[in-house]
């Protein structure tokens, strides 16, 4: 599927068959702004003020995929998936507060021939109500990480709830997660130095633009979380591209006790 980092703004946007339960609304205008990304907005040409907030669902869950007919490609006149364009219709809902994404049925638009078609996936592990509490962020260390050089593709989650802990879930080992978090939480003084490799393999010049984190692990006796702050991970947000950097002589420890995070919440995070 194609990316969308360009803006969407497309005046015309025919979908043949109409949207699911509206197969009578069938011409829009699809609308977006820079300080929008990555939310559009879908609006109707033949009903009046009538919308709907769209978002790419990468943005989310970057693993988000599934497979397109023949038929469909056709319906869209398109030759190639790498030319199409997928969005979800957000709902938020107010009681309770609730920012959801209908993930089940996603919207792929050929921007070419300005056609598009609504689909139902079956069999699908998303719902037609996903909750976006839980934010994502793919994550590419294309030398793994020390001592499993072997997985190379991460997902970032971020829930609100267990916040400082994030999960680096792993997508080349299933079911295998590691809980991490902002070193300078621990050691405000804390002071990183990347190599002059590091910062080109990182494709950064400017250190303040890099996102750092730190592997934690709970030990059993006594039962108290760690953080590994001699080998912190050094992110490029702007690439999603990651390396773990070894800080062999700065005289930081593998295993730093730390207190302000419950070990129940590193067991629960990574349940």
């Amino acid at each position: 599927m194609a990316e969308t980092s360009m803006l969407l703004n497309l005046g015309d946007l025919t979908f043949n068959e109409g949207l699911i339960g509206l197969p009578e609304l069938k011409h829009f205008v699809l609308q977006q702004s820079s300080d929008m990304m990555p939310i559009a907005l879908l609006h109707s040409k033949e009903e009046n003020g009538l919308s709907f907030i769209v978002a790419d669902p990468n943005s989310w869950f970057p693993e988000y995929k599934f497979d397109i007919s023949d038929e469909e490609m056709a319906a869209i006149k398109a030759a190639d998936v790498k030319d199409l364009t997928v969005l979800v219709i957000i709902n938020v809902s107010s009681d309770p507060f609730q920012v959801t994404a209908n993930m089940i049925s996603p919207l792929v638009i050929n921007v070419q021939s300005k056609l598009g078609i609504q689909l139902v996936l079956e069999r699908s592990p998303y719902m037609a109500r996903h909750p976006l509490t839980l934010k994502t962020m793919s994550v590419t260390l294309k030398e793994g990480l020390l001592g499993i050089p072997e997985w190379k593709n991460f997902v970032l989650q971020i829930v609100d709830e267990f916040m400082p802990v994030m999960l680096l879930a792993s997508q080349d080992a299933r079911m295998v997660s590691f809980p991490v978090t902002d070193p300078w939480l621990i050691d405000p003084a804390y002071n990183p130095q990347l190599s002059e490799e590091d910062k080109a393999y990182l494709s950064s010049e400017n250190e303040k633009e890099l996102a750092w984190f730190v592997i934690l692990n709970v030990q059993s006796d006594p039962l108290q979380v760690t953080a590994n702050m001699m080998a912190p991970i050094a992110m490029n947000p702007r690439l999603n591209l990651a390396r773990q950097v070894l800080l062999a002589k700065s005289g930081y420890p593998t295993t730093r006790p730390i207190k302000m995070i419950d070990p129940n919440t590193i067991m629960a995070i990574s349940k």
